[in-house]
């Protein structure tokens, strides 16, 4: 679990001299729970797994314009919702084959058990790709990395109430 906001202002404020280690720290500190935000929003692996990355770039590139009061989490969550929204406007322009098509592995049960399970996560994942990108990662950020409202309205752009509504 990430550690408290005053020690990621803290690490970025180290990163902000040019202390490459801050950066370790920031990735081994979110890298897990970004993965997870990214996957669901994605849902292929391998581009999950290179938008973390990019991610992780822009935050090195953009460190100098980071406002040290604000929440890192959220500042880093705006930061992929975007590379995710860019993401898919290159794949409407660029039409690919998803050769992962596999949503997160399913836990030791009975065969029928598993196939239930996958056919409900590959619906839900339906549902949740079908929806536009606001609403989308409104609902990723509060049900699946427990933000609050009011980091979501940051990371969105909106006001708290608009938070609401998205989720509503």
């Amino acid at each position: 679990m990430p550690e408290s906001h005053t020690s990621d202002a803290a690490l970025m404020g180290q990163l902000k001299q040019d202390d490459t280690r801050a950066l370790a720290s920031l990735i081994d500190r979110w890298e897990g729970r970004l993965l997870h935000f990214i996957f669901r929003y994605v849902q292929n692996e391998s581009v999950a797994r290179d938008l973390v990355q990019e991610t992780f770039v822009r935050v090195y590139q953009a460190r100098d314009r980071y406002d040290l009061k604000r929440r890192f989490s959220t500042w880093m969550f705006g930061i992929a919702a975007n590379l995710c929204r860019n993401h898919y406007r290159w794949l409407r322009r660029h039409a690919e084959a998803d050769l992962e098509s596999s949503p997160e592995p399913v836990d030791d049960k009975t065969p029928v058990d598993q196939i239930r399970a996958f056919e409900k996560s590959r619906e839900i994942a339906g549902h949740v790709q079908s929806l536009p990108h606001a609403l989308r990662v409104a609902l990723l950020l509060y049900y699946y990395e427990g933000l609050s409202y009011d980091e979501i309205a940051s990371v969105v752009g909106c006001s708290i109430r608009g938070v609401e509504s998205r989720l509503y």
